[in-house]
């Protein structure tokens, strides 16, 4: 009977790693890859919450009126002053789980018999591909969510987005009705979903500049335009948006056709630049694309499905700077587990938990995270339904 040593069934003592040491191994090699980590507008909220209901007061932007002209010998009438607006809410949990298997096991021990002075390095490359994998997905999780709060006004889990999880709950943005505007008939800018045909009384540029004086309106002159990929893509091409690219790009085009034709001419870059300049903000391009695995029943096997987590066929103009924080809830710390350790990240609010188990020989790699995304000025953001 061949005994196998029972380092090789821990991973962290194969890879030298200390069971009290855990946390700061992580942040050796993870210090700046996600700590650091920016989500357009939003940021970690510097103090963690003791439970799941959040209440955050909504943030007016700081705009200062003028003083009041007044006689020698009077004094100014005292400003006006506003009650704080809140809002509340529930903060959801986000886990994952790895397992450091039996055949990566026996891939590790066979590795060690040709190579035994490699063990250590070997067993430090796979930890750092496990921890990796959870912390990335509990990042995709927060962008995901970051974006569908921003393009959506909410984020919604479903089956297709949640499949192995809980469903059929909203967490609102609370952005007001009002801001959201939806292009109906030919004024769309596309008719298909594939926008391949151009809505015959479409003017996207007359939106998005209704969309940035009705911010400046409400005292907001630093506006950013936030877009998806595929949609900015498309907007690009256009013919209404190229004609108007042709003439801020030559002033001298004769006719139409002609500025059509020079805003055809130019580069993706070139047509970008001059679409900011035109509107006079910033625009935001957010190519980012999550995965959720499930299994499907049909072709008997693990499937993953992508999804853009930015909503397409949307446009969002919000203040520039700051737009909300990430709630987090300080998880609570169990006693460290046989054969395994504890770890935290991202300001503390995400608990990385190993466990072993000599029943089954795996090692279990555990994260939990309670965040959610939550906008402080929505009644800033103003959303342009497009088809």
């Amino acid at each position: 009977m061949h005994k196998s040593g029972a380092n090789y069934y821990d991973l962290l003592q194969s890879a030298g790693v200390r069971q009290d040491n855990l946390s700061a191994w992580i942040d050796g090699y993870f210090a700046d890859k996600y700590n650091t980590a920016m989500w357009e507008g939003f940021s970690f909220d510097l103090f963690p919450m003791m439970n799941y209901t959040y209440e955050q007061f909504q943030k007016e932007l700081q705009v200062n009126v003028m003083a009041t002209y007044v006689n020698p010998d009077s004094q100014a009438k005292a400003r006006s002053t506003e009650g704080f607006e809140s809002l509340t809410g529930t903060i959801p949990t986000l886990a994952d789980k790895l397992i450091y298997d039996t055949k990566e096991i026996r891939d590790l021990m066979q590795a060690s018999a040709f190579q035994p002075n490699a063990t250590v390095k070997q067993a430090t490359a796979l930890l750092y591909r496990k921890v990796d994998n959870l912390l990335s997905s509990h990042v995709n999780s927060i962008t995901y969510q970051v974006n569908q709060m921003k393009s959506n006004g909410k984020l919604s889990l479903l089956s297709a987005n949640n499949p192995n999880g809980i469903q059929n709950i909203e967490f609102s943005a609370n952005i007001p009705t009002a801001n959201t505007t939806a292009l109906e008939g030919d004024y769309k800018w596309w008719t298909d979903s594939t926008h391949g045909t151009e809505g015959t009384s479409a003017d996207p540029i007359k939106n998005m500049k209704a969309e940035i004086k009705k911010l400046r309106n409400v005292g907001v002159t630093n506006v950013v335009m936030e877009v998806e990929f595929n949609t900015f893509e498309d907007l690009l091409e256009h013919s209404k948006v190229l004609t108007a690219i042709g003439y801020n790009a030559y002033l001298g085009a004769a006719d139409a056709s002609a500025a059509l034709a020079i805003g055809t001419s130019l580069g993706e870059d070139a047509r970008k630049a001059t679409l900011q300049r035109i509107l006079g903000c910033p625009i935001n391009v957010v190519d980012h694309v999550a995965y959720v695995e499930s299994w499907d029943k049909t072709k008997m096997a693990i499937t993953k499905t992508q999804m853009n987590s930015f909503a397409e066929d949307v446009v969002v103009f919000r203040p520039a700077g700051s737009l909300g924080v990430i709630k987090h809830v300080m998880p609570l710390i169990p006693p460290t587990p046989n054969g395994g350790a504890i770890a935290q990240y991202f300001n503390g609010s995400l608990l990385l938990k190993i466990e072993s188990d000599l029943n089954t020989k795996v090692q279990y790699f555990n994260s939990e995270q309670a965040v959610l995304a939550v906008i402080d000025k929505p009644k800033y953001v103003y959303r342009l339904e497009v088809l």
